[in-house]
This record gives structure tokens, sequence and C-alpha cells, in this order.
């Protein structure tokens, strides 16, 4: 890492680091607090980044743990917001009765998601909804990659379970 600066970290990650606030919480308000509380610990550590290390993993690491802290405090569980992180990928040919059925199967995906316990639902979501890496993932949650393997297999088992019972196939 080129001696980068706090605010080029904060461009360049910004958006995708709003957008784990938001999956993790499941609340624009406690988003808004932990993006901000994020990036206030971001700052404060900021002269203890390591060049080598991948700043955009050790930010999520600070995420995670201040998340993890005040989901203690709180402990208030949300549903997962509908939209998308990304409107502008969504196909501009699509019927209304496609459209449907896509949202009701969302809204199923996304109801057996936040039912997991956070130990499974935190690699899903890092894993479909932000496309990190196993590895990724493991250095993120300080877990070996065996442990981040194996949660995402028993993750998946338990929504295809919960999926099963609703008739989803």
């Amino acid at each position: 890492m080129d001696n980068i600066s706090l605010e080029q970290l904060y461009n360049q990650y910004k958006s995708q680091i709003y957008s784990l606030c938001i999956r993790l919480t499941m609340s624009k308000e406690f988003s808004e607090d932990l993006f901000a509380d994020t990036w206030a610990r971001v700052a404060e550590k900021f002269s203890q980044l390591d060049p080598d290390q991948n700043s955009f993993n050790w930010i999520y690491t600070i995420c995670l743990n201040i998340y993890r802290k005040e989901k203690l405090k709180r402990s208030i569980i949300r549903l997962f917001s509908t939209q998308t992180d990304y409107p502008e990928a969504m196909p501009t040919c699509i019927s209304a009765e496609d459209l449907l059925i896509e949202k009701e199967e969302t809204i199923r995906i996304q109801s057996a998601v936040k039912k997991l316990k956070d130990k499974y639902r935190l690699p899903i979501i890092l894993y479909y909804f932000k496309d990190l890496s196993y590895q990724d993932i493991s250095e993120v949650t300080h877990l070996p990659l065996s442990t981040v393997k194996f949660r995402l297999n028993q993750a998946k088992k338990i929504i295809k379970t919960e999926l099963e019972k609703d008739g989803y196939k």
C-alpha cells in the first residue's frame, strides 16, 4: 500500500462499508451509527494500519467488531432491507410476474437468513452479499479457514431446510 491517506480509504470503501452496515444491522438508523463509528475508529487507528495489510479487510474487521459489541448492547434484530445494493444492475426487460416471483423469493431467503444465528449469518452475508472469498472472510472474522467453510456449509443447509419447509425448491 503506497502511503494512502485516510480520505482516499474513505472514498474508496465508503459504499461497500455502508452496504455491509445495512446488511449487518438490518436497520437504516443503526447502520448509519455503525458506519460513523467504523470510520471514527478507522481514523483513530489509522496510524496502526500496516502498509502490507489489506486495508479493505482491516476496515471490515473494525466494522464487524463494532457491530458485535453494539449487538450485545442492543440485542434487537430487524428484517433485511428489501432494497438492492445496485439497482442499476437490474435487467430492464423483466415482466411484472417475474418481478413479483423474484421479490417473493428474496423475501423468503432474507427471512431464512435472518433466522440464522450470527455465527452462520455473518459468513453468509460476507460471502453472498459482499462477495468476499473464504480467505477474506477468515481474515475479517479471525476464524480459521476450515471454520469459515464449515459455517457457510451449515448455513446453506439450514437455509435450504427452512425454504423447503415453506415449499420452496
